[in-house]
């Protein structure tokens, strides 16, 4: 009786830990950025040049990211190295984030994300944020072109 009701009670704490710890987006995209919903549209892949940008890096890349469904509309994402790349992410349908562990990107719900595009290879980014049954299919890759 003993061992039912400690498995029972570490069950509930797993799951209680589960619950605080996903979903919790106050706006936040981890990057200490907020968007309170302002990028709303049609996902698309857009290249234009930052003036401002840091000299170091090249170009900056925007990249209009929507989540729905338990997928991105985007499976491969490319860039070329060097590259100054900022994700705008947007969901219609729940709490979705976008994370690329390689460069430290986390986005959590409606929000925006950046990084310089330093290392060439295949990197996989996956949904940050517990969305329901269909979360471990939310993967694809992002693509750093050498040149």
């Amino acid at each position: 009786m003993k061992a039912k009701f400690a498995i029972l009670a570490a069950a509930l704490l797993l799951i209680a830990a589960l619950v605080s710890a996903c979903g919790n987006n106050n706006g936040n995209n981890g990057n200490g950025n907020s968007n309170n919903g302002e990028n709303e549209g049609k996902a698309t892949n857009e290249t234009s040049t930052n003036a401002a940008a840091d000299p170091a890096s090249g170009p900056t890349v925007e990249i209009k990211l929507e989540a729905k469904d338990f997928e991105y509309d985007q499976q491969e994402i490319r860039v070329k190295k060097g590259d100054h790349v900022k994700i705008t992410l947007h969901s219609d349908d729940a709490g979705h984030g976008f994370s690329i562990a390689d460069y430290n990107v986390d986005i959590k719900g409606d929000g925006e994300g950046e990084f310089d595009a330093a290392n060439a290879g295949t990197f996989e980014f996956h949904c940050s944020v517990m969305c329901g049954s269909g979360h471990r299919d939310m993967v694809g890759k992002l693509i750093v072109d050498e040149t």
